[in-house]
């Protein structure tokens, strides 16, 4: 297989010209001869035309017009790819004017008479800058960063070549590269062509999706690339979630379908995805383009993955997804209680909050799958919110009803806690339900508080300053410094479920407890065990003067009905 395989298409080359065809002599043959489609439009047409088209190469004629031939060249600038070369054509220019050429994006010069041999050799060279700023370090490791724009528009013999290069940016992280095909759906012999005003669909597509949100890769960043007459490409790079791919084609689908002006044709969409299929760009491309026309011959889907499992991976994926969307209102989400204890007594001293999914279909959904779901779409921040105020309420409503107040512990997820609004939502929310500060205590991990120490402290005095209680989640897991605890306002620590569980029979697991409950009372720290599940696991954790635990011993999470019960036990034992 040709490793550098040629493009069908002829190398296109828009020529921006107050000119006559008539007046422009052998210009045109010369551009012909050299292997150029070649497309006239005036200067003031240049920009609309290089949005359509897409050309391989710029010839912007500057004579008579020298100053509109720069604010063109800047314009272009703004919306083609850095890797379009612009070739300057001028004539008894002086300094001042070519350097302005220079800092307006011009690649190339040429003064008349236009010698055909040395016009072929200025556009040669002008066609090699584009394979010098691809392969150069010019590019550097931020090389679609220039693009600034998702309307960015990139020549179809570039087009691969900058895939290969965002394939290049990803190895060391685990983003994807996507490349979206967007084909005609009318196959054979009446296959229709795209529209030239079909790139300003795209664009819109682009502009609304990201719009939207969320978005898991760079804004502004997307590559559009007509790479035939009834193909267009568009490149995703830095991609953290395969399934925005696809929110895309969708996007794209919806606009075409509503275009008003009736211009565009029905498509079909291919996607492609590196590392998954393939990490060369012309085989990335190739891929996306054999995806779309499955999808045509298959007529019974709009957008379609390379591979099958891919395809059932991500629509699943999106499926869950626009239903957590709406979970909150169709109130599918339950929030469930698990009590915590005083080791040696037994007696109930508080709850922690936990949220459920009761799906109309696929019944309880495991935390473990839609959680991080969640923080991936940002959702996290609404049901992080409903959970919240749903637990304070509860408080509430049990302390309206004469039961003696208990601490109602509720997790933070990272997105929350580095949200800037998070101080003034837990303010609002203890404003609205009239729960008490002190009676809410509220969880955050270890590697949430090593995120941005400044910041993190200045969260944590803030919620302090209220009279909110605070732990540390998870605890042993991550840093776990006696010097950076120091540091923190924080009440008390849970040891992690995973040193629980084989505390009796792992040497290790129980020198970590060990370790921890002694670093807690060396603080003056309450040391909450969570994952209890034995009564050798409570013994041993009692020996070492854990404060309380929580886990299937004591109860699994529960509906607030059955929570109830343990208040009621509470009670009657405080009265006995």
């Amino acid at each position: 297989m040709d490793a550098n395989p040629k493009l069908p298409l002829q190398r296109t080359l828009l020529l921006a010209t107050e000119s006559a065809p008539d007046n422009l002599g052998t210009l045109l043959e010369t551009f012909e001869g050299a292997g150029f489609a070649v497309t006239l439009a005036s200067l003031s047409e240049s920009t609309t035309t290089v949005r359509s088209a897409a050309p391989d190469l710029v010839v912007i004629d500057a004579t008579g017009s020298p100053e509109p031939a720069l604010g063109l060249c800047r314009s272009l600038r703004s919306i083609c790819s850095p890797t379009t070369p612009i070739l300057m054509l001028h004539e008894g220019a002086d300094q001042a004017w070519i350097v302005s050429a220079c800092e307006a994006g011009a690649t190339e010069f040429m003064e008349p008479p236009y010698h055909a041999t040395l016009l072929e050799r200025r556009l040669d060279s002008a066609i090699a800058y584009v394979e010098r700023l691809i392969d150069s370090s010019l590019i550097g490791s931020d090389a679609l960063a220039g693009f600034g724009t998702p309307r960015a528009i990139a020549a179809p013999s570039v087009f691969p070549r900058l895939v290969s290069v965002a394939i290049e940016q990803c190895r060391t992280n685990d983003n994807s590269v996507c490349v979206l095909a967007v084909c005609s759906q009318t196959g054979g012999e009446g296959e229709q062509r795209f529209p030239d005003t079909f790139a300003n669909l795209l664009s819109r597509a682009v502009r609304e999706f990201e719009q939207e949100g969320p978005t898991s890769h760079p804004k502004g960043h997307i590559v559009i690339s007509r790479v035939s007459e009834t193909c267009f490409a568009l490149l995703v790079p830095e991609l953290g979630r395969i399934q925005d791919a696809a929110r895309l084609g969708y996007r794209i689908h919806d606009v075409v379908q509503t275009d008003a002006g009736g211009e565009a044709a029905p498509v079909s969409i291919g996607i492609a995805t590196s590392p998954g299929d393939s990490n060369e760009g012309h085989h990335l491309v190739r891929y996306a383009e054999e995806a779309a026309e499955r999808v045509r011959q298959d007529e019974g889907n709009s957008l379609s993955f390379r591979t099958e499992s891919t395809n059932r991976w991500v629509f699943e994926r999106l499926t869950l997804e626009r239903s957590l969307r709406n979970a909150i209102e169709r109130e599918e989400l339950i929030v469930y209680y698990q009590p915590k204890v005083d080791i040696v007594s037994r007696e109930l001293v508080g709850f922690e909050a936990l949220v459920r999914w009761q799906h109309p279909e696929l019944g309880m959904v495991s935390p473990a799958q839609f959680i991080p779901l969640a923080e991936e779409t940002g959702l996290i921040i609404p049901i992080g919110e409903w959970v919240l105020e749903s637990a304070c309420r509860q408080v509430q409503a049990w302390h309206d009803a004469g039961f003696s107040p208990v601490r109602m512990a509720v997790n933070l997820s990272p997105v929350q806690f580095r949200s800037t609004s998070l101080c003034d939502t837990v303010a609002k929310v203890l404003e609205r339900t009239g729960m008490p500060a002190s009676l809410l205590e509220l969880e955050v991990t270890e590697s949430m508080l090593m995120h941005s120490l400044k910041d993190t402290i200045n969260t944590l005095q803030r919620l302090k300053a209220t009279g909110i209680y605070l732990s540390i989640d998870d605890f042993g897991t991550g840093y776990s410094s006696l010097s950076y605890l120091k540091g923190f306002p924080i009440d008390a620590l849970k040891i992690d479920r995973s040193f629980v569980r084989d505390i009796t029979a792992n040497a290790d697991d129980a020198a970590i407890a060990t370790s921890i409950i002694l670093m807690g009372r060396s603080l003056n720290l309450k040391v909450i065990a969570e994952g209890v599940e034995t009564e050798s696991q409570r013994a041993f954790l009692q020996v070492l003067q854990c404060d309380e635990i929580q886990g299937y011993l004591i109860s699994p999470p529960v509906p607030a009905e059955k929570a109830e019960a343990f208040l009621t036990a509470s009670e009657h034992r405080l009265a006995s």
